[in-house]
């Protein structure tokens, strides 16, 4: 039997990193660049606003 691959752990944002991430969107005007500049998924920075 194979050892299973351990679970990936859930990568947790700082109220820092929402408040630069809303800020980026909102002068971007882009939700899409935003994220696309952090490396995080635009869904998350829609729930975040």
């Amino acid at each position: 039997m194979k050892d299973s691959p351990p679970p990936t752990k859930r990568r947790r944002y700082d109220a820092a990193f929402r408040a630069e991430a809303l800020r980026l969107a909102g002068e971007s005007r882009s939700t899409q660049a935003a994220a696309r500049a952090l490396n995080i998924d635009p869904k998350r920075i829609y729930k975040w606003q």
